[in-house]
């Protein structure tokens, strides 16, 4: 056993004494512990206080409540299940630009919904239930109403099944072409593919679109939407499309916006004849610079450049161009350019992948005859 010694013990003993108790023999205070003993007092009772009010008065959900004359943005889903994904990847995708331009989103939903339902969770700041109807020309003449009645800047449908056959039938109604099969979009910008998904191509955001399943995010922000419901009376819809059959077009009259093959004029090209030949017989979509326009020798909507059409054609082949820093600012994103021009120094020539430094007046011709094309003796 060790030896205890007393003088130390005792030495200890009288140190804690000084520490415990002050010069008059009263007990010290020890202030730290006073105030977290304070500090556990009131953190109990004020967790009881707020535990008991929750209890007593449920706090209220908050919701994003928008007014009635910001930019819409329409969402149609002919689902019958409540919550569907393809429903929550529409409003996502919709909220996506919405956000963007400072709007919000309408869900219109066709057929039966329980009046408990609350779409607002899923992302919609107004709703709009149409009835159930078999006749596609008869709900695509109710979207196009709900359209109208909101003013919506951009109307998005699902890619497939009956949704994606009204989603063609309102754009008719309306006037416009579809996108069809998006999986990329912004309040600017739409990226879709074609040719059986083996080209990409990207176009401004048309009014009507249909999305690619799969593609986008459901809305989850956290804070559900308004949700409030809209009722619009229905007149009865009128005659619905009809199929004229099959119609023949041209491509070279097809939007520059979307052709994938331009043939461009400029000051250089004289022969107006053989430069619509060498278009026909290349496949391609006419276009022309500035000066070619102003001329009266192409109308404003064939206009290449910053104050016309910025085009993205994976080839622009440009006849007598010397190349404005306008007009290749709207060719910047073509894919190939290839420049026919007697100037060795135009600045389109420099632009171009490939060049050919001879009369255009010449090169024309040789081109159509190469293309199988005929051309007049």
């Amino acid at each position: 056993m060790p030896r205890i010694d007393p003088r130390r013990h005792e030495a200890d003993h009288r140190d804690d004494a000084v520490e415990r108790f002050g010069a008059d023999g009263l007990p010290r205070r020890d202030p730290h512990k006073e105030k977290n003993q304070r500090l556990r007092r009131e953190l109990r009772t004020h967790s009881a206080i707020r535990i008991g009010q929750n209890a007593r008065r449920p706090a209220a959900a908050q919701r994003i409540v928008l007014a009635d004359d910001v930019s819409w943005i329409i969402v149609v889903s002919l689902s019958e299940e409540p919550w569907p994904d393809a429903e929550r990847e529409l409003l996502g995708a919709a909220h996506t630009v919405a956000d963007e331009i400072g709007g919000g989103v309408v869900l219109v939903r066709v057929g039966f919904l329980d009046p408990a339902t609350d779409l607002g969770q899923i992302g919609a700041d107004r709703t709009v239930l149409l009835p159930l109807m078999t006749d596609p020309n008869a709900l695509a003449a109710h979207v196009a109403a709900v359209i109208e009645r909101f003013k919506a800047c951009h109307v998005f449908f699902g890619e497939g099944g009956a949704d994606a056959d009204v989603a063609r039938r309102t754009a008719i109604l309306l006037g416009e072409r579809p996108a069809t099969s998006l999986h990329l979009l912004s309040s600017e910008r739409a990226t879709f593919q074609e040719a059986g998904g083996r080209t990409e191509v990207s176009r401004p955001l048309p009014k009507v679109a249909t999305l690619a399943s799969g593609r986008f995010d459901a809305y989850e922000s956290g804070i559900a939407r308004e949700g409030r419901r809209i009722e619009i009376e229905l007149n009865a819809p009128a005659p619905g499309v009809r199929d004229l059959g099959v119609v023949i077009t041209s491509q070279a009259d097809a939007p520059l916006n979307e052709a994938r093959f331009i043939v461009s004029a400029g000051d250089g090209v004289t022969d107006w004849e053989a430069f619509r030949g060498v278009t026909e017989a290349l496949g391609g979509t006419i276009a022309g610079s500035r000066q070619v326009v102003d001329a009266g020798h192409l109308p404003r909507h064939r206009q290449v450049g910053a104050s016309g059409t910025l085009v993205e054609a994976r080839c622009y082949l440009a006849f007598g161009i010397s190349g404005a820093p306008q007009h290749l600012q709207g060719v910047q994103r073509c894919r190939h350019v290839i420049a026919v021009n007697t100037d060795l120094h135009a600045a389109m020539v420099k632009r171009a992948d490939l060049a050919i430094i001879a009369d255009a007046q010449q090169v024309m011709p040789a081109l159509t005859r190469l293309a199988g094309g005929h051309v007049d003796a």
